[in-house]
């Protein structure tokens, strides 16, 4: 079984495994898992495929984290010592 390691930044993510008509990427780090089994003609092909994916700016998932902070009227923080099973006081 012949195999070579695909690094990006100096950082191992993936590997190819040599079939028939190509190589197999195997993906190694979250970060190209849609690469993952992947056929590519050749390495080169495959360093690109791999820069390409990991150039791109990262995306984030949630919104930037926001604090509330008590007003006029609102609960006090120690209104909030919640747990799973109590319920949530409503607004009078």
């Amino acid at each position: 079984m012949q195999k070579q390691v695909i690094e990006f930044n100096g950082e191992a993510v993936g590997a190819l495994m040599r079939e028939d008509n190509g190589f197999r990427f195997i993906a190694v780090k979250y970060s190209v898992w849609s690469l993952d089994g992947r056929l590519f003609s050749n390495s080169s092909e495959a360093k690109r495929a791999v820069k390409v994916l990991l150039s791109k700016p990262v995306r984030r998932s949630m919104p930037p984290a926001s604090f509330w902070v008590p007003g006029e009227g609102d609960p006090s923080s120690s209104q909030f010592r919640w747990n799973a099973v109590s319920p949530v006081p409503l607004p009078h």
